[in-house]
């Protein structure tokens, strides 16, 4: 291959990839971590006047109430409770290369499988942070049915 091609390479590969360390979590680390581990159902959801930057993207701070459906971990009590996330301030940012992976709550009102940690205030909050709960704590279930 020709030196100047390679060369070109080295110098644009740097702007062609572009990523973001993520700590990976194990479903047994998560397990061991949480007070709260539930598949539930969205009762409602509303946003709250905190505004805040996650990775330096806006994002407004979200409370959504949860129908517990099956509780593997935690208070055997908890009907219904509180999850403390963020969702982007703009829908025009919903494609941001590198940015946070959200909960998303569509009017269908989905089944998630959520790994939770207790608040002070008695809400719940991901486990695995606020930046990418997406990813590894809040998870959607397809086909998941009541």
């Amino acid at each position: 291959m020709n030196r100047r091609v390679l060369v070109l390479m080295f110098v644009l590969m740097p702007q062609l990839l572009s990523a973001r360390i993520v700590r990976t979590w194990s479903y047994q680390e998560m397990f061991d971590k949480a007070d709260l581990i539930v598949v539930a159902s969205v009762v409602s959801t509303k946003d709250t006047k905190e505004r805040t930057t996650l990775l330096n993207i806006n994002v407004v701070g979200v409370f959504t109430e949860f129908r517990s459906l099956l509780i593997l971990k935690g208070s055997k009590t908890v009907p219904t409770f509180q999850l403390h996330h963020y969702r982007l301030q703009s829908e025009n940012e919903e494609n941001i290369v590198n940015g946070p992976d959200l909960v998303r709550i569509g009017p269908h009102h989905p089944i998630f499988l959520l790994f939770l940690i207790k608040d002070r205030d008695g809400k719940y909050s991901p486990l695995t942070g606020q930046t990418d709960p997406a990813t590894f704590s809040v998870l959607r279930l397809n086909g998941a049915a009541d």
